[in-house]
C-alpha cells in the first residue's frame, strides 16, 4: 500500500520538478537561446552490442572542455574554436578511445566512440584540489574510486555504510546499531594523539562539515555524524586522495586524507526523469547473555541467593542442588522491535546545449530496533551548469536537508536498555510470590529502568543545512584558464532533551529537566587558480598553475540547562532549579597560496611538482606559515617501444610520489584563555576567574610527510587491472598535553609539539571481467591492505622523556615502541591445580607490570565483491569483508561480571578461561577481556531484476524498470565472544575502543524499484 500511495503522487512529483527545470533553464534566456554552430556531436556504444553507452565522458584533450553522454549515448560539445583537435572517450568498465578531428569555421563536426569492455583505468578522470580534472595516468600518486550503483545504495542505509570495504586504506568502522550514528573512517590508519583523525571532506569543490561528535547531548556513547547528512542518491562519485602525497595542495587539514565528492549533474538533451521507492525491514538478531545466580547455604546453614564458585572454593557456602537460575529480560521481555525504512525520490535531468540541470529531492524515514529510535529527514538538490560564453562557463549548486533525529541512551550508560537488561536480575519480579519495586515491577530489568520508563527520556537534533557552491571557468586565451569556486556549508544545529516529572526513577531525575542547545555552524570556501598550458614541442606538454585558497570555520551556540520542572511543562520556562548556560563561540581561518607543475612526454611520462604555504588563526603567534611540498612522477612504461607486446601484460604503469601535509591545533590551545568563576568574598558570591587552559605562543600545527610507490597493470588484454600501492607516513611535531606543575597555578597541561609517530602499509586492487559471454558474465573486485602504526616518540620535557598517556577507560595507552592507543593490562595465567573444573582465586596469577596485548586498529583488512549478470535481467553481487590483527576490549562481559551476574561466576560449566578472567577482576586487571576481534562478514547481498523494456511501458510510459532486493549484515564469522566485533561506545574518540554495552549493529532488507522516463 505504500508503494501504491507513493506511485499517486508521482505524476505531481514530475510536474513540479519539470517546473523548476523550466525555471533554470529559462533564468538566462538570451543565453539559451543561443546557437553555435561550431560544435563536435556525435554517440558513444559499446563495440560488442552497438548499446549506447550512457554517462561517458567526452573530452577535448588538454583544454577542459567536455560533456557527459546522455541516455541514448549522444552528446554535444559547442563553441569550439576551429582548429585540429584529439577529443577522448572514457567510461568506466571501458577501454578509452581517442579521436582526432579538425573543426572548421561555422560547421559541426560529427565524431561517434565503439568502445571496448576493460576493467583498467589509467584515463579515468579524477579532480584536483585546484578543480580541475586530470586521468590517473597523469597522478603519481594513486586514488581510490567509487561510482555508487543502484545496488550498492540500496544496501547502505547512509554514505558512511556506502564506503565500507569498498576502497584498499580505508577502514569504515560500524559502531553500533542506533538509526544516525557515526562511524569511525580511518584512511592508511591514525597518527595524531591529540587532534582529529577524520578525513577532510569536499563536495563539488568546498569544504564541508564533518563532525563525527556533532551533539550537545551525551546519550552515552553514540553521536550523529554530519557526514550522513551527504544524500547518497545525489552522488556522482567519490574520489579518496588517501594521504599527503596526494592531498599536499589541500594544506593544513589533509593529513588525515581527502573524501572528494562530485554531484550528478545535467545533460544537453531532453528532460530525463528517474524515480525511486523502496522500503525495508530493521531487525536485531543478536543473542544477548542471561544474568545468573547459585542458590546456597551458608556453613551454619541460613540460605543465600548468590553462592558463586569462588565463595564455593573457599568454604563460604555450599550450592543447593538444582539451585543455578538464569534470567534474560532482553528475551523474556524483548524491548525490540522489528524497525522498518521508507524512502522515495524523484530527479530529473536534461538542458540545451548552453544550459544544463539537475534536480532532485527524496524523502527518508527509518525507524530503528528500539522505539525512541527514529530518524526522518527530506533532501534536495539542484545543480546548473551555464555556457555564458564559448570560453566562459558557470556551475551552481544548492542543496537543502531537513533531518529530525531522535537517540535512545545507549552505551556506556546506566539509563540505556541494553544496560538495563544485562545488569538486571536473575528473575522475573512480576511472578506471583515477588514483590515489585517502587515505581512497579522492573520485569528482571534494574529496578524502575523498563524500556518503558527510560523511553521517557526525549533527546533529540533538529537540523536544517544547506550547501551553496558556485564554480567558474573562464578561458580568455587558448593557452590560459582561470578557475574559481566559492561556497558555504551551513548548519542550523538544535540538540534538546526533556525528562519529564516523575517519568524516570534515576538519581535526581525524578525532578525533570531540560536541555536547549542551539548552534549555527559556518563552513566557507574559496579558491582561485589561473592555469597556463603549452607545448613547447610536439612530444612534451607543461601547465603551470597559481593560486590561493581560504577557508574559515564559524560556530555559535548556547547551551541552558534546567530542573525541577513544573508537571506538564517541556519549556525551560518550567524549570525552577539548577540552571546553567553558556555560550561557545569558535573562529578558525585558514590562508593559502599554492603553486603547481605539470609536465608530459608523449602523453606517457609525467612529472609533476607542487608548493602550498599556509597560516592559519589557531598557529602560535610566534609561529608564522607553513609549507608543503609535493613531487609525482608516472611512466606508462606498456606504451614505450621497447616493452614487449604480450597479452598476459598488456599495459604497465609505475608511479612514485612523495608529499606533506598537516593539521592545525585546536582552537585556543596555543592562548591562554580564562574561565569564569565564583568567588565568596565575605560570604557574598562575586564573579571571578579561572585559568581555562595555559596557551603555547610557539605552537605549531602536526606534519606529516608521505612517500608512496606503487604500479597499475592490465592483465589478459586489459581484463584484469592490479593496483598495488606501498606507502610510508610520519608524522612530526605531535601536538601532547604535557602535564603541568600545580604551584605554576595554571591549568594541569598545556599542549606542545613534541611527539613522531609512523604508519606503514600496502594496498591492493584487483578489478576482473572474468567472463563475458553473451548470456552471462562475472566480475570480480578484491581490496586488501595492510597497516603498521607507531608511536616513535613523545619527545621529553625538562630533560625527562613524557610518560605514556592513558585513554579508554585506563587499559589504552600510546607508549612509544608501539601502536597508538594499543591495549595494555597486568597479564593473567591460570591452572585448574585439582583438576575440579572449578578455577579458584588461588589458581589465578595477575603479572606485577601491565604488558602490551594488541592494537585497537586493524593490522590488515580484504574484501572480495563478485558480481554475476544473468543474460540481461538478472545482477547477482555480494560483498565479503575481512579485518584481522586487532583487539576488542569486551567491556561488556567484564561490567556484566562485576555486577556478579555472568555465567562464569555461578556455573562450573563454563570455560576455565572466563573463570579465570571473573576472578582476576578482584586482582586488578582486565586482561581477559581483550579479545581477538577478527571477523569475516557478509556485509551485503543484492539481486537485481531489470524488466524488459515492453514491460517498463506499462508504468506511465517508462523507458526503465529495475527491482532491486538488498541485505546489509547478513553473517559474521568470528571468534570474538562480544556482540559484534566491530562495536565501539567511544567512536567519536580517536583511539578509545570498547564494545560496552552498545546496541549492535541491526540486519536489514530492503526492496528498491527504479523507474526512469
Amino acid at each position: 500500500m505504500e508503494l501504491l500511495r507513493t506511485w499517486t503522487d508521482v505524476g505531481h512529483l514530475r510536474s513540479t520538478l519539470a517546473a523548476i527545470a523550466l525555471v533554470a533553464a529559462a533564468a538566462l534566456p538570451g543565453v539559451a537561446a543561443a546557437q553555435q554552430t561550431d560544435t563536435i556531436a556525435g554517440r558513444v556504444v559499446d563495440v560488442m552490442s552497438s548499446q549506447p553507452i550512457a554517462h561517458a565522458q567526452v573530452q577535448i584533450v588538454g583544454s577542459g572542455r567536455g560533456t557527459a553522454t546522455a541516455d541514448d549515448g549522444r552528446f554535444r560539445i559547442v563553441g569550439v574554436t576551429p582548429g585540429t583537435y584529439q577529443v577522448r572517450a572514457l567510461r568506466i568498465g571501458y577501454q578509452p578511445v581517442t579521436r582526432t578531428v579538425v573543426v572548421a569555421a561555422n560547421r559541426s563536426i560529427t565524431v561517434d566512440f565503439a568502445l571496448a569492455v576493460g576493467v583498467v583505468t589509467l584515463d579515468q578522470v579524477v579532480t584536483t584540489a585546484t578543480g580541475e580534472t586530470i586521468r590517473k595516468r597523469e597522478q603519481g600518486n594513486v586514488v581510490g574510486t567509487l561510482q555508487p550503483a543502484a545496488a550498492e545504495i540500496a544496501s547502505s542505509g547512509n554514505v558512511t555504510q556506502l564506503l565500507t570495504g569498498r576502497i584498499a586504506g580505508v577502514d569504515v568502522a560500524t559502531p553500533g546499531g542506533t538509526i544516525g550514528s557515526s562511524a569511525r573512517i580511518r584512511i592508511r590508519g591514525a597518527s595524531s594523539v591529540s587532534l582529529s583523525n577524520d578525513p577532510l571532506i569536499i563536495i563539488d569543490g568546498i569544504q564541508v562539515d564533518n563532525n563525527s561528535t556533532s551533539s550537545t547531548i551525551g546519550v552515552g556513547g553514540q553521536t550523529p555524524s554530519r557526514f550522513n547528512d551527504i544524500n547518497q542518491e545525489d552522488i556522482e562519485k567519490i574520489d579518496v586522495l588517501k594521504g599527503p602525497a596526494a592531498a599536499a595542495l589541500y594544506g593544513t587539514a589533509a593529513a588525515s586524507g581527502v573524501i572528494q565528492i562530485t554531484t550528478k549533474r545535467g545533460r544537453p538533451g531532453r528532460t530525463h526523469y528517474r524515480f525511486f521507492t523502496e522500503g525495508g525491514t530493521i531487525r536485531d538478531v543478536t543473542n544477548y547473555p542471561s544474568n545468573y545466580a547459585q542458590k546456597g547455604t551458608t556453613p551454619a546453614g541460613t540460605p543465600v541467593g548468590s553462592c558463586s564458585l569462588s565463595s564455593q572454593v573457599r568454604g563460604l557456602c555450599t550450592p543447593v542442588a538444582g539451585g543455578l537460575v538464569s534470567f534474560n529480560p532482553l528475551k523474556q521481555y524483548s524491548p525490540f522491535i522489528r524497525g522498518n525504512r521508507t524512502a522515495y525520490g524523484l530527479s530529473a535531468s536534461g538542458g540545451t546545449d548552453r544550459v544544463t540541470y539537475y534536480v532532485g529531492g527524496n524523502f527518508d524515514r527509518q525507524q530503528g530496533v528500539l522505539a525512541p529510535s527514529k530518524d526522518q529527514r527530506a533532501q534536495g538538490r539542484l545543480n546548473v551548469t551555464m555556457q555564458l560564453r564559448d570560453n566562459w562557463n558557470l556551475q551552481l549548486g544548492t542543496s537543502y536537508l531537513a533531518d529530525h533525529l531522535t537517540f535512545p541512551q545507549n552505551d556506556n550508560d546506566i539509563l540505556g536498555v541494553v544496560s538495563s537488561g544485562i545488569l538486571g536480575r536473575t528473575q522475573d519480579d512480576s511472578i506471583p510470590g515477588h514483590a515489585c519495586a517502587p515505581p512497579g515491577c522492573a520485569h528482571g530489568y534494574l529496578s524502575g529502568q523498563t524500556p518503558q520508563a527510560l523511553y521517557a527520556i526525549d533527546s533529540r537534533q533538529d537540523v536544517q543545512r544547506f550547501q551553496n557552491s558556485v564554480t567558474t571557468n573562464y578561458q580568455p586565451l587558448t593557452w590560459l584558464k582561470a578557475t574559481a569556486t566559492t561556497g558555504l556549508d551551513y548548519d542550523n544545529r538544535y540538540d534538546n532533551e526533556l525528562i519529564p516529572p516523575n517519568s524516570v526513577f534515576f538519581g535526581s531525575l525524578p525532578d525533570g529537566q531540560r536541555t536547549s542547545n542551539p548552534y549555527s555552524i559556518y563552513k566557507y570556501s574559496a579558491i582561485g587558480s589561473a592555469t597556463a598550458s603549452w607545448t613547447p614541442y610536439s612530444d612534451v606538454s607543461t601547465s603551470t598553475t597559481v593560486g590561493s585558497a581560504f577557508n574559515k570555520d564559524l560556530v555559535r551556540g548556547t547551551r541552558a540547562f534546567g530542573a525541577k520542572l513544573l508537571g506538564g511543562t517541556s519549556s525551560l520556562a518550567g524549570a525552577t532549579a539548577r540552571f546553567a548556560v553558556n555560550e561557545v563561540n569558535t573562529d578558525n581561518k585558514t590562508f593559502g597560496v599554492f603553486a603547481s607543475e605539470d609536465l608530459g612526454w608523449r602523453d606517457r611520462v609525467f612529472l609533476n611538482a607542487s608548493v602550498r604555504n599556509d597560516k592559519n588563526s589557531a598557529f602560535g603567534q610566534n609561529f608564522g606559515s607553513i609549507t608543503y611540498p609535493s613531487f609525482g612522477a608516472s611512466w606508462v612504461v606498456s606504451e614505450e617501444p621497447f616493452f614487449p607486446k604480450i597479452n598476459a601484460l598488456s599495459s604497465l604503469r609505475l608511479r612514485a610520489a612523495n608529499g606533506r601535509s598537516g593539521r592545525q591545533p585546536n582552537f585556543r590551545d596555543a592562548i591562554t584563555f580564562f574561565n569564569a568563576q565564583t568567588v565568596t568574598v565575605a560570604g557574598s558570591d562575586v564573579p571571578g576567574i579561572a585559568i581555562g587552559g595555559t596557551g603555547n605562543a610557539a605552537l605549531r600545527p602536526e606534519r606529516s610527510t608521505e612517500t608512496e610507490l606503487g604500479f597499475d597493470a592490465g592483465l589478459f588484454g586489459q581484463r584484469v587491472s592490479v593496483e598495488y600501492t606501498h606507502y610510508s607516513k610520519k608524522t612530526d611535531d605531535l601536538l601532547v598535553a604535557v602535564p603541568l606543575a600545580p604551584s605554576l597555578g595554571l591549568s594541569q597541561t598545556q599542549f606542545q609539539n613534541l611527539g613522531t609517530s609512523q604508519n606503514k602499509g600496502n594496498e591492493l586492487s584487483v578489478n576482473a571481467n572474468v567472463f563475458d559471454l553473451h548470456r552471462a558474465g562475472l566480475d570480480l573486485t578484491v581490496t586488501g591492505s595492510t597497516l603498521d602504526n607507531k608511536l616513535l616518540s613523545l619527545g621529553s620535557q625538562n630533560g625527562k622523556p613524557v610518560p605514556a598517556i592513558i585513554v579508554g577507560f585506563g587499559i589504552q595507552q600510546h607508549r612509544a615502541g608501539y601502536p597508538l592507543g594499543g591495549y595494555w593490562a597486568r597479564p593473567i595465567t591460570y591452572k585448574d591445580a585439582n583438576g575440579d573444573g572449578i578455577i579458584a582465586p588461588s589458581e589465578v596469577t595477575v603479572g606485577d607490570t601491565a604488558v602490551y596485548l594488541g592494537n585497537t586498529l586493524p593490522r590488515y583488512e580484504f574484501s572480495v565483491s563478485p558480481t554475476l549478470r544473468l543474460a540481461s535481467f538478472l545482477k547477482v553481487s555480494a560483498l565479503f569483508d575481512h579485518k584481522g590483527g586487532f583487539k576488542l576490549f569486551n567491556f561488556t562481559h567484564r561490567f556484566h561480571c562485576a555486577f556478579g551476574t555472568c555465567q562464569e561466576a555461578f556455573d562450573p560449566k563454563a570455560s576455565l578461561a572466563d573463570q579465570a578472567s571473573n576472578i582476576a577482576i578482584a586482582k586488578g586487571t582486565n586482561a581477559g577481556y581483550i579479545e581477538n576481534a577478527d571477523f569475516t562478514k557478509l556485509r551485503s547481498l543484492s539481486f537485481t531484476l531489470t524488466a524488459p523494456q515492453r514491460l517498463a511501458h506499462l508504468f506511465g510510459g517508462a523507458q526503465g524498470l529495475d527491482v532491486t532486493i538488498a541485505g546489509a549484515n547478513l553473517k559474521t564469522w568470528t571468534k570474538y565472544t562480544g556482540f559484534d566485533p566491530e562495536l565501539n561506545s567511544q567512536p567519536y574518540d580517536n583511539f578509545s575502543t570498547s564494545d560496552f554495552l552498545t546496541l549492535p549493529p541491526s540486519r536489514t532488507w530492503t526492496a528498491r524499484l527504479n523507474l526512469t522516463f
